[in-house]
């Protein structure tokens, strides 16, 4: 209002000047403006009750706290000195970080209505299909939809159940892989390539003929949105990143995934046609809901594209690198390896058909212990997934305005010495007498989130990680490579998409009991 009448009566002091001086004028308003806005708004927040913060940056505000390869060890040094529910400025964008497990209750439980939305990001814009994946659809209909298919075909025992023939045949595969090549084994790559494997039989039927291709453009995806974007921080500077390419690549590595999946849904379509499927795989149940057009909102291709894509990046990632940890923290522990191992051979030898069965994994007490350590230790999402708020509250006496975007730092929830004895100290057996669960009802244990936006794949994603897990244990014994030693492993993690080993771990296997024909 205030800008409005300073240039209506600009315009009328100036109404019987020439033509050029008004274009000009004009030009002078243009220019001026957004400092009357940024000083208007400047103003407006100073008289708001934010949470405390570091001093800002003119610009920047707050940005170069985070100019490090691991932002949530920063943000909770930050919350140290300022608090559990902290104010930042980055760029332009105001932030509210959350550190503590009451002040994450508060976001995700006690005012969950308010915070259920995503920003609208660069890269899920575009890898995303406008937003249509479920991690970052707005809060609505459609995302109530999507989640709701995912949820009961693909994470009720049900489900769970129909396709576990899958995961235990591509085990022996990635098993029989390993007894290969016993030296040297580069562990990241070979549980990327078995969750990715599990992920395509499951989504789309069966292996791709150029599942190479596929697995290399989703890898290039999520590093490609794991990047710094402009427009993420400053909004109206958004059109840099077409300028610098950033956007062309984004748009580039969505071709070739599109070019993939297009080809997929086409044979899938071709088949639907000539006969029913015997078992339908989660493209074929997304084409049968499609055809139906009975849903409250009609699924497009792009729909169906961006779920599967949302499948692949969120299974193969976070499971890969909760085993790689796993795997790391055991052979740093010896004494941890052998109890895991002595636990599952025993197990596995009281059957008759002493054979590695998804059945089993509920008997393996202590690797499900060290799988819940390693999800807290090593979080595979440090700040989990950010939220915004769809209108102004109040949290401990602190003003949260509309459209203000939420990190929940879990890394240092898990680390907190308030919850946790012993925090900074590995130790599965913390989780002995535990009833902390980790599908979001315990607020200093959410390693997949909590409330309306808890991730849909729980189910799915504990499965993959505890078999793969087991099999390695199971199967072969291990040792450092090339005379490392335990305490020298290098524990380096680097902030991604997800928060993965630095330095990827190789090891040595030594074939223990081959797979049982």
């Amino acid at each position: 209002m205030c800008v409005y009448i300073l240039t209506s009566h600009v315009v009328k002091k100036y109404q019987n000047i020439s033509n050029s001086n008004m274009v000009q004028l004009g030009f002078l308003l243009i220019l001026v403006l957004p400092f009357f806005i940024i000083f208007f708004m400047k103003k407006r927040q100073q008289n708001l009750l934010l949470p405390p913060g570091p001093p800002k940056l003119p610009l920047i505000g707050n940005m170069h706290h985070l100019l490090n390869s691991t932002p949530h060890r920063a943000l909770n040094d930050l919350a140290a000195k300022y608090g559990p529910i902290m104010h930042l400025k980055l760029g332009f964008i105001s932030t509210i970080v959350i550190s503590s497990a009451e002040a994450a209750r508060q976001i995700m439980k006690t005012h969950d209505s308010i915070f259920p939305n995503r920003p609208k990001l660069v890269a899920p814009k575009i890898l995303g299909y406008n937003y249509s994946d479920i991690a970052f659809a707005p809060y609505g209909s459609y995302w109530r939809q999507v989640k709701k298919i995912c949820l009961i075909e693909l994470s009720t025992a049900k489900s769970m159940n129909s396709t576990r023939f899958i995961r235990e045949e591509e085990v022996k595969l990635f098993v029989e892989s390993i007894s290969k090549s016993l030296e040297h084994v580069d562990l990241v790559e070979r549980l990327f390539a078995l969750n990715h494997n599990i992920i395509a039989r499951i989504t789309m039927g069966d292996k791709l003929d150029d599942q190479l291709r596929l697995r290399l453009a989703i890898r290039a995806g999520t590093a490609l949105a794991a990047g710094f974007q402009i427009g993420d921080f400053f909004p109206s500077l958004g059109f840099v990143g077409k300028l610098t390419g950033m956007n062309k690549r984004l748009e580039e590595c969505l071709g070739e995934l599109d070019d993939i999946l297009d080809k997929r849904i086409q044979h899938h379509l071709d088949q639907r046609k000539l006969e029913k499927p015997e078992r339908e795989c989660f493209i074929d149940v997304l084409l049968r809901l499609q055809e139906a057009g009975d849903l409250e909102q009609p699924l497009t291709t792009d729909n169906i594209k961006s779920v599967i894509l949302d499948m692949f990046t969120g299974a193969t990632e976070n499971s890969s690198n909760t085993s790689e940890w796993a795997m790391t923290e055991l052979l740093r522990n010896p004494d941890m390896m052998k109890k895991a191992q002595t636990e599952i051979r025993q197990v596995i030898g009281e059957k008759a058909n002493p054979i590695l069965e998804e059945t089993d994994l509920p008997k393996l007490n202590y690797l499900k212990m060290v799988v819940k350590e390693t999800l807290r230790f090593h979080a595979p999402l440090p700040l989990l997934l950010p939220r915004e708020s769809m209108e102004r509250c109040v949290i401990n006496g602190y003003e949260v305005p509309s459209q203000t975007r939420v990190l929940i730092n879990y890394w240092a929830i898990a680390r907190d010495p308030g919850s946790w004895k012993d925090p900074n100290v590995f130790n599965p057996e913390r989780f002995q007498d535990e009833t902390r669960d980790y599908r979001g009802h315990d607020f200093d244990y959410v390693p997949f989130g909590a409330g309306r936006r808890v991730c849909p794949g729980i189910s799915l994603g504990m499965v993959n990680t505890q078999l793969a897990l087991a099999s390695l244990l199971y199967h072969f014994d291990w040792q450092l490579a090339d005379g490392v030693k335990p305490q020298d492993l290098d524990m380096n993690e680097t902030f991604g998409l997800t928060c993965y080993k630095t330095c990827s771990l190789r090891a040595v296997a030594k074939l223990r009991f081959p797979i049982s024909t």
